[in-house]
């Protein structure tokens, strides 16, 4: 964990690389200028402290208050407004000194005494910075956001998002405190203080205004390919790292009492369901999710076990835990249960109690269930069929079946590819992608398992969604068949050209996978116009021959 520890620093200090520092960059350049030899230190320790706790708790927060996320990031940009004002009016600073103290009862005294050093102010004005400042989302940062949305959230993840906010403020402490002192020492420049302070007030303005807009991403991607890439995190030991940061907890044991199913937020097809009330049955949870082709492609197995073997005592629980946001609409898993033809339970497990509780890590997955609740088999992913209806059948006092299992022959195909910032990690290096909306282009061909954008899209951690009349999505892959997890609607088809051409158009009809091209097994390149307002999410693929054992 100590070599986690170290990247997380040093990617912290290579953010002052990347563009994503550009947003803040004015403001703690405007704020520095301002009197107080500590007020630099206040800075840093505020966007410090902001960013870590923020981090960790904004989920929760939002959770136990109701409030939109955006109503805290509005409020700090506010409060990094009112800075700009003071610098520009300084009539204002001794109110917005007692109206910013935390405490009323104290403000007095803490501007008094903060007046000389700066620091309160300086840490107020850091603060709001950590609750607006986004910074490029690495592997670290993106681990970290992972645990914090499946709330497993541990000491190192805290240690790490600390040591990561350590790093990126001792670049900008250095920003701050240079900025201070070229104003302090420079005879030419203390001439003109009030004046250049006026001018950094009205920056700061226009920094607030920017970020409030979402301008500052508009701004990041027209220079970001001015940045150098700096990739200290994307080594293998930090990927092992990585995995133990998420947890190596062993899997639910056999031959011993299977977990209960709990935290589930709704239940379709059936009334709330529990492995206690069910003994005496077998029982088959299958955890799932409606977008994952993996998952799709064993539903035929499922749907025919329970209409065979429900009247003999099977059920199959259907633990369908999200991994996108609009998976967890239950209007949007009924819809997508009716159109599958699933007719078992369902639980929706959007806040990961019960995979947690079976500490899996797989979609798809089956744990069977004994007649006496006990955890008899399990399987990870596609596959063995066979092996679990007899394992099934044995349970119900049946003989097994003979024969050989039709399996599939599987070809090398493009890997599954997401879209948004947290994984999209296969964007042609002529991309620099960015969250927000921006408009991209490209120029030489796409490699192999390369994807590019055209026209205008929003970028956000999960998903891309087209912002304009001409938004292309393109990908050079290697397989016969791709499917594409899309939301939104348009009255619009998409359209769908394959190696040129125009092979077929496709109407949105629901949050769901679609199936976009099938074609001849090889390498291939996809363009699809996306109508503006559709998000997608991630491409999955396809090439498998069957052939019976």
């Amino acid at each position: 964990m100590t070599i986690l520890i170290v990247f997380a620093f040093l990617a912290g200090i290579a953010t002052v690389l990347s563009p994503c520092i550009l947003p803040i960059l004015p403001a703690i350049l405007s704020a520095s200028t301002l009197q107080g030899k500590w007020r630099p230190f206040g800075i840093v320790t505020g966007l410090v402290v902001s960013f870590t706790f923020f981090t960790l708790t904004l989920t929760a927060i939002v959770h136990a208050t109701g409030l939109s996320a955006n109503v805290l990031r509005y409020i700090a940009i506010i409060l990094i407004a009112a800075f700009g004002i003071v610098m520009i009016f300084p009539g204002l600073s001794t109110w917005f000194a007692r109206a910013s103290s935390p405490v009323a009862g104290v403000s007095q005294r803490i501007s008094q005494k903060s007046s000389e050093s700066g620091f309160v102010k300086g840490f107020i004005f850091g603060s709001a910075l950590g609750l607006v400042w986004t910074p490029c989302a690495g592997p670290i940062l993106a681990a970290i956001t992972t645990l914090v949305a499946t709330q497993t959230v541990n000491f190192y993840a805290v240690i790490i998002i600390l040591t990561y906010s350590i790093g990126a403020a001792i670049p900008m402490f250095f920003i701050a405190y240079g900025g201070s002192k070229m104003i302090s020492t420079s005879k030419v420049l203390s001439m003109h203080s009030e004046g250049i302070r006026r001018m950094f007030g009205v920056l700061m303005v226009l920094t607030a205004i920017a970020i409030g807009m979402h301008w500052d991403m508009a701004i990041q991607q027209k220079v970001t390919r001015f940045f150098p890439q700096v990739l200290v995190e994307d080594t293998p030991i930090v990927k092992n790292e990585l995995d133990n940061l998420y947890g190596e907890n062993k899997n639910s044991a056999l031959d011993e009492k299977a977990p209960e199913i709990t935290g589930i937020v709704n239940w379709i097809n059936s009334p709330p369901l529990s492995l206690m009330q069910l003994k005496g049955k077998v029982v088959l949870v299958d955890f799932w999710t409606y977008s994952c082709i993996n998952c799709l492609r064993t539903l035929p197995y499922l749907k025919k076990w329970y209409a065979d073997y429900k009247d003999k005592g099977l059920v199959i629980i259907g633990v369908h835990t999200p991994e996108f946001e609009f998976e967890k609409d239950p209007k949007n898993v009924a819809e997508a249960a009716f159109r599958l033809g699933v007719k078992y339970p369902i639980a929706q497990d959007n806040d990961y109690k019960t995979w947690q509780a079976y500490n899996n890590h797989y979609w798809p997955a089956h744990y069977l269930v004994d007649q006496n609740g006990v955890l008899v088999m399990k399987h990870f992913g596609e596959g063995g069929y066979l092996e679990t209806e007899n394992a099934i059948r044995q349970l119900l006092g049946m003989a097994p079946l003979e024969g050989g299992e039709k399996t599939t022959m599987k070809l090398p195909v493009s890997p599954e590819t997401y879209l948004g910032i947290l994984r999209g990690k296969s964007y042609t290096r002529e991309l620099h992608i960015s969250s927000g909306i921006s408009d991209y282009d490209y120029k030489n061909a796409l490699k192999l398992n390369q994807v590019g954008l055209k026209g205008a899209w929003k970028v956000e951690g999960e998903r891309i969604t087209s912002a304009g009349e001409s938004s292309y999505l393109d990908y050079n892959f290697l397989a016969k068949d791709v499917y594409l997890v899309l939301s939104g609607s348009s009255k619009i088809p998409m359209e769908v050209y394959l190696d040129g051409k125009q092979v077929k158009s496709i109407a949105m009809d629901g949050d769901r996978k679609y199936d976009i091209v099938s074609t001849a097994y090889g390498q291939h390149l996809l363009s699809i116009k996306l109508p503006k307002g559709v998000s997608a999410y991630a491409f999955t693929f396809g090439a498998e021959m069957e052939e019976t054992k």
